[in-house]
């Protein structure tokens, strides 16, 4: 039975957290821009994702992600989910509320709670592209994950999982910052074996891979600047065998996304991205949305227009 009445799933711990009162306060400026709504809170990482699914195989015409990019990623993933199990597509809504806002920079979505609401009301849903990736976990298993924005490996990896383990009371881009600079004290550039689509396998000596289907990650860098989210394809940036103090000096190329022109940065598109150490016993971190999941090797994949999204 299609429910009208959109869902609303808060992650109360976006952007700081929030108390009873607040929540009251977010909930009435929801209500003021979407009209009624259902609200339903996680509990846990991952419930998001349980949460959106239910909610798309029970009919659900709207659910809206009240969080960060990792709440979105997780509703996205969820109605993504759904959908492989056969339940129509259900549109999805952001109210951005987390510390990085990496997608919402993508999608120039504004910060007021009411004013986002209203915007999902108001705007027609578009089917966009998500990424689906194949990965390595610290089990020894392989796990497959859908992502909205970016995936990437290597430094970038190292500097999210810093970065989500630091209370960012400064913002989330001095936060990015200072796990960069952290992070580049003992970080060393690794070598991988690339492959784009069908073209052949080369060896890469990198400092970081990204993979956009969105154009920014890290707490605002533009590190595809080229990315659109409906063109069936990633823009692919690789930064190279980068010295530490040229990141330094270019790392304000890396927030205003002109750093394609560096000379150890390339750029292509593509539609498969696979990647995998040239020392198989070395891990390589992924980061898919801002989470660290597990390890090359991976698989990293377009899927077409498989989500509508309201913006």
């Amino acid at each position: 039975m299609l429910n009208d009445r959109p869902l609303v799933i808060v992650n109360p711990k976006a952007g700081g957290g929030f108390d009873e009162g607040k929540s009251a306060r977010y909930v009435g400026a929801l209500s003021t821009g979407l009209g009624e709504v259902d609200v339903q809170f996680t509990k846990a990482p991952g419930h998001a994702t349980e949460l959106a699914r239910a909610a798309a195989l029970a009919g659900q015409r709207l659910v809206v992600a009240f969080g960060g990019d990792g709440t979105i990623s997780e509703v996205a993933g969820g109605l993504l989910a759904a959908r492989e199990q056969g339940a129509d597509l259900t549109d999805l809504g952001i109210i951005p509320r987390g510390t990085g806002g990496d997608f919402r920079r993508t999608l120039e979505l504004p910060s007021d709670i009411t004013e986002a609401a209203r915007r999902i009301r108001a705007c027609p849903a578009h089917l966009i592209d998500v990424g689906r990736a194949t990965f390595a976990t610290a089990g020894g298993n392989t796990a497959t994950r859908y992502f909205v924005n970016v995936a990437s490996f290597g430094f970038s990896s190292a500097v999210a999982a810093r970065a989500n383990n630091s209370k960012k009371t400064l913002g989330p881009k001095v936060a990015f910052v200072g796990a960069t600079l952290r992070t580049l004290v003992s970080h060393q550039n690794t070598e991988v074996f690339l492959q784009l689509d069908d073209a052949p396998e080369v060896r890469r000596t990198l400092m970081l891979g990204a993979v956009g289907n969105g154009r920014f990650f890290g707490g605002g860098m533009k590190i595809c600047p080229d990315a659109k989210l409906d063109s069936g394809e990633f823009s692919f940036v690789v930064v190279g065998d980068m010295g530490k103090l040229e990141v330094v000096m270019n790392l304000h190329k890396l927030f205003a996304g002109t750093h394609l022109s560096l000379e150890d940065v390339g750029a292509a598109t593509a539609k498969t991205v696979r990647a995998r150490p040239v020392n198989p016993d070395e891990i390589i971190p992924i980061e898919m949305d801002g989470e660290t999941p597990g390890h090359l090797p991976a698989t990293i994949e377009i899927v077409p227009r498989a989500l509508r999204l309201r913006f």
